[in-house]
């Protein structure tokens, strides 16, 4: 499903120009231009064309797609438009759709595949990947004071650290993707990471490793109950563990705050540090 700001049109460039430079043309645009008529002798390119022409024989035409929100459109050929975020559900991804189109949510896609430790993986049938943390890890941390990329490029297990309340907490993928781009927004600005998990403050962009990168996770009604069973976990822990004499109830978002140092290492240690289902098989 296309992304529902994508637009299509014409544009044309100069075969012959050192730099390829697209125009579009649409409204109040002269139709091909200078190019497109008899003027075009006036230009030194095409000058050492003798033939007569009622066009410039350097002139190309083409289709295009452009987003239509963005205040100055890169325009992509058709050619190319299977490479774009834009022709795909990776759309989900770029800001100008999320500030447009869509109110942060902590609620995630059904499509999403789980590692244990609480990481999401979105992958496209041609293979593209994006990876980011969960709402149970927004939910918990309430607030990330920030965020250090340690896998930026290559073919690596993505890996980064998370700074939740002046405790460190370092979260690797189980397994490797060929990583090609990291938000570095979530760097500059790590509440994006907690206000929208699933879309703004995803993490990692990269390719599929056929056999490995699916490797272990879980997805669909499984991912549903583990999730469930963790919260529930959590619950636990809190009652039992950092909060003894409390008579039950939900946690509240951001109880990671609520923790001292000590148990907020605990709390990472138990639910965020594992990154596969061994133990549980």
């Amino acid at each position: 499903m296309p992304c529902p700001f994508l637009r299509e049109g014409r544009a044309r460039y100069c075969h012959a120009a050192p730099v390829r430079k697209l125009i579009l043309d649409g409204p109040g645009a002269t139709e091909g231009g200078r190019c497109a008529s008899p003027r075009h002798v006036e230009c030194e390119l095409a000058a050492k064309s003798k033939a007569p022409r009622d066009r410039c024989p350097h002139l190309e035409e083409i289709r295009v797609q452009y987003c239509g929100v963005a205040p100055i459109p890169k325009l992509v050929p058709f050619s190319d438009s299977e490479l774009s975020n834009c022709a795909g559900n990776t759309y989900r991804y770029c800001d100008s759709y999320l500030q447009l189109a869509q109110p942060h949510s902590t609620t995630p896609p059904n499509t999403l595949l789980y590692s244990q430790n609480h990481l999401w993986l979105d992958a496209e049938e041609s293979g593209l990947c994006h990876i980011g943390v969960d709402g149970f890890v927004a939910d918990v941390a309430g607030t990330v004071d920030g965020v250090t990329f340690v896998s930026s490029r290559g073919t690596h297990c993505p890996a980064l650290a998370l700074t939740v309340h002046g405790v460190e907490w370092p979260i690797s993928f189980p397994n490797p993707v060929m990583i090609q781009k990291i938000n570095s927004r979530v760097r500059s600005d790590p509440a994006r990471l907690t206000a929208d998990p699933y879309g703004a403050g995803w993490l990692f962009e990269g390719w599929e490793v056929p056999g490995r990168t699916r490797a272990g996770l879980i997805s669909g009604p499984q991912a549903a109950a583990w999730q469930a069973q963790e919260r529930e976990r959590l619950a636990r822990e809190i009652h039992e563990t950092h909060a003894p004499g409390c008579d039950g109830g939900t946690p509240v978002r951001g109880v990671a705050r609520l923790l001292s140092r000590q148990d907020l290492v605990c709390l990472f240690q138990h639910f965020f540090s594992r990154t596969d289902w061994s133990a549980e098989r």
